[in-house]
């Protein structure tokens, strides 16, 4: 197969970071996927699994499931999981196709090709032996695939009960992708407090959450193109809501121990537990 990699600029770099979310983690894939054909000349990095497997190998395959970025190889594939701080850059003869991640450390990762390199950071890597790693994923619970079923997503968090919904829409065997951006987002459109317990969410506010976090997660990825999505979050990282102009709350909370950004007046009990949604800002 013929490898080519041509250099494409997408955009200005963020003034701050932004977390590898599953939009970005689909927008990887898209980025790097000319790299796919590609032979792998050199590996370096500080990982510990072996990574000089890859060296000489032929990526045949680079493709994107919830937060896991996937380089397919015959025989093996490697897996990158980004985990909270991980980021990456690549370079096609000497220009970069890639937004300006937050870099930290030492790579963990970096592969180099005759006409470009890789470079992953703060990333977990695994091996998985399978000559086609795509076919072991569950593609129906990735809330950017075209076999995401909101169908399934509901009957599944129904099965927490007790569970404040903001914990649960960061289980990624349910939403594969979405993260803490993302639930701040969808809670605060839906109007949703992020303590609120599933058994109090209506059918209709359920929905509209679900609903939602697709909406919001393909919202995420088109900006992340344009690279204008820190400046188009509604409730993350923010101190006044733009509906009410009141101020934002934060806590870390729940089994998970994340922070929530709030507004106490627009994302109430009352208005949590009834079908409103969609606040107009």
């Amino acid at each position: 197969m013929r490898c080519e990699a041509e250099a494409v600029f997408l955009g200005p770099p963020y003034a701050q970071p932004i977390h590898m979310e599953g939009p970005s983690i689909h927008l990887a894939a898209e980025q790097l996927k000319r790299f796919a054909g590609c032979r792998v000349r050199r590996v370096e990095g500080n990982s510990r699994i072996g990574i000089e497997r890859c060296r000489g190998k032929v990526v045949r395959e680079i493709f994107a499931w919830g937060k896991h970025l996937v380089f397919q190889f015959d025989g093996f594939a490697l897996r990158v999981h980004f985990m909270l701080w991980g980021t990456f850059a690549a370079t096609v003869k000497g220009k970069s196709v890639t937004g300006d991640y937050r870099r930290s450390g030492a790579p963990r990762l970096v592969l180099s090709f005759t006409n470009g390199e890789i470079t992953i950071w703060s990333a977990s890597l695994k091996f998985i032996d399978c000559p086609r790693a795509r076919d072991t994923y569950d593609f129906s619970v990735d809330v950017l695939s075209d076999e995401w079923s909101p169908h399934a997503a509901r009957k599944k968090v129904r099965r927490h009960p007790e569970g404040e919904i903001a914990d649960v829409l960061l289980d990624q065997s349910i939403f594969a992708g979405v993260g803490n951006i993302i639930k701040n987002e969808v809670l605060f459109r839906t109007r949703t407090n992020p303590m609120t317990q599933v058994n109090r969410l209506s059918p209709p506010k359920l929905r509209a959450i679900v609903a939602e976090v697709r909406a919001c997660s393909f919202r995420f990825l088109e900006l992340r193109r344009r690279f204008a999505l820190r400046k188009n979050l509604e409730i993350y990282g923010r101190s006044v809501c733009p509906s009410c102009g009141g101020r934002v709350s934060r806590r870390m909370h729940g089994t998970r121990n994340r922070r929530s950004f709030f507004c106490a007046g627009c994302q109430s009990a009352r208005a949590s537990a009834s079908s409103q949604s969609s606040p107009q800002v």
